[in-house]
């Protein structure tokens, strides 16, 4: 006679169910706070709905090891000792007659009971740390409240008079991955010992720095532009990411702020040729979309470098390939933009200087004590060597540098000791500007005012001097953050906006996307 078969018990699978949701929420939350250096909620729901094709590998196993590897092992801990103490092994175990006295008790009873109660109490506990520790309860209250901010500040460039002059001006433009000035500048103390990038230092006393303070200073770094995606959109629209639960993704086989006007189309316009190149898979991150949607940009990644025979086709470090191969690219592509006869826009991006510690590649020297501090040393070595190429070639005269950090490093150690009170700003540098400035120091700015203040850098006049959200800094007209301050502009960019929802990601006022 065939052995009857045991009913599923659903309450112990509803209950193992939410206890791996509670043990892997918990490990994700000690990961983040690990690996991220003030995380915020909009990165994490941004990184959801964009392509995460190309993540770095190390990156990627050390959250599968921490939050997957470790949420199972608590799991199976869990589970054993729930079947050990609610009597399910009594008869694996029949032999030992105190575990066999053990299961005839209350306390085996209420064990055996408490299953569900206990995995909903678990799952409990790791979302009130996940909510505390990443301020749910807080970015939930700002970004639900209502503000017309946005849409009275926001300066459309369609609309925007804009005077190109009659011999229009190449552009360089390069994103430094997490360049911010603290890492030369003594004074933050902490583990800041001496003066990391020399070189990008130098170059921002030879040419123009825009500076928070009288020294070499920078952005503040806001809400919504503090992962390389949103602050490579900041810089280039003028900008923020803000990230509606209920939008559409980001990038892939989606719009990329489809109703934004970026300087890529601005150029475009006006008959610019235009490359980007980075070191890594530019579908990351949605950055392939909105460089194509928004100026037809010719992207240069490894995967098109693969296709042409330029990187072998099993070649991968770091997150693509290193830095030192990202700047022998870059002369390449500049040299045949510069071939075309053409204005040109050449932006790039380096990854060498990432967290976790950045990538030391066979071409840096390992002098200081912490890895980070070897590879954002290298990085500036590079980029100044970099620059000097450039000045020997025979389009510099007519050709405008943008260096700029892409964001605030995200690495929580290497400055987890430096001074509360000391301002972290993003690093800039403009060379061979079009104009000077009228004040370069002491101004307070954000990273999405070097929008129009890299197209007057090119020589481009700008009626009103704004665009988007941003300010052209060599004009005397105020940023958004001289007028309104750090911290009440960082909460009202927060807040919830039907202008930006409706005319930035084009979303229907019921929520759904067009």
């Amino acid at each position: 006679m065939a052995k009857e078969k045991k009913p599923i018990n659903k309450k112990l699978i509803t209950a193992l169910v939410i206890l791996v949701l509670g043990n892997v929420l918990f490990f994700l939350t000690l990961w983040l706070l690990g690996k991220y250096d003030n995380i915020y909620l909009d990165q994490i729901l941004f990184q959801l709905k964009s392509p995460a094709v190309g993540a770095n590998k190390s990156l990627m196993n050390s959250a599968y090891i921490r939050v997957g590897g470790f949420g199972a092992l608590l799991t199976v801990i869990e589970v054993l000792l729930f079947y050990v103490l609610s009597g399910r092994l009594r008869n694996k175990l029949g032999s030992f007659k105190g575990y066999v006295k053990y299961c005839a008790t209350k306390t085996c009873k209420f064990f055996g009971e408490v299953a569900l109660p206990f995995a909903l109490a678990s799952l409990l506990v790791s979302m009130t740390f996940f909510i505390a520790r990443l301020k749910v309860g807080s970015y939930l209250v700002t970004t639900s409240t209502e503000s017309d901010f946005i849409e009275a500040n926001y300066v459309d460039p369609n609309k925007a008079v804009l005077t190109f002059p009659e011999n229009k001006r190449n552009v360089i433009y390069i994103f430094l991955e997490s360049m911010e000035n603290t890492y030369g500048d003594i004074s933050a103390g902490g583990g800041i010992t001496q003066n990391f990038i020399p070189e990008l230092y130098s170059l921002a006393e030879e040419n123009v720095n825009f500076s928070h303070s009288n020294g070499i200073g920078g952005a503040l770094s806001f809400a919504g532009t503090t992962w390389t995606s949103a602050a490579m959109t900041a810089q280039t629209s003028g900008m923020l990411i803000k990230v509606p639960v209920v939008s559409d993704s980001y990038g892939g086989n989606n719009s990329f702020l489809s109703g934004i006007t970026t300087i890529g189309e601005v150029l475009e316009n006006n008959g610019y040729n235009q490359t980007l190149l980075v070191g890594s898979d530019a579908e990351f991150g949605g950055r392939k979309t909105y460089f194509t949607d928004h100026g037809n940009y010719n992207i240069v990644d490894i995967n098109s470098l693969k296709a042409e025979g330029r990187l072998p086709q099993d070649y991968r470090e770091w997150w693509g390939f290193e830095d030192n191969k990202v700047f022998s690219f870059a002369k390449e592509e500049i040299t045949a933009l510069y071939e075309e006869g053409k204005p040109f826009n050449f932006t790039m991006l380096t990854s060498d200087t990432h967290f976790p510690d950045g990538y030391i590649c066979e071409i840096c020297e390992e002098v200081n004590e912490e890895q980070y501090a070897n590879v954002v040393s290298c990085s500036s070595k590079q980029v100044y060597e970099f620059v000097n190429w450039i000045k020997e070639q025979p389009f510099y005269e007519n050709t405008t540098i943008v260096i700029s950090g892409d964001h605030l490093t995200m690495d929580p150690e290497f400055l987890k000791d430096i001074d509360e009170n000391y301002t972290r700003t993003v690093y800039n540098c403009i060379i061979n500007s079009a104009v000077k400035p009228v004040q370069e120091k002491n101004r307070n700015f954000g990273t999405f005012d070097m929008f129009p203040t890299t197209l007057a850098a090119m020589g481009v006049k700008i009626e009103g001097e704004r665009l988007g959200l941003g300010t052209n800094l060599f004009s005397a007209t105020p940023t958004l953050t001289e007028i309104y301050g750090f911290e009440t502009l960082d909460k009202e960019l927060q807040k919830k906006s039907v202008f930006y929802n409706e005319q930035i990601l084009e979303m229907e006022s019921v929520g759904v996307s067009k």
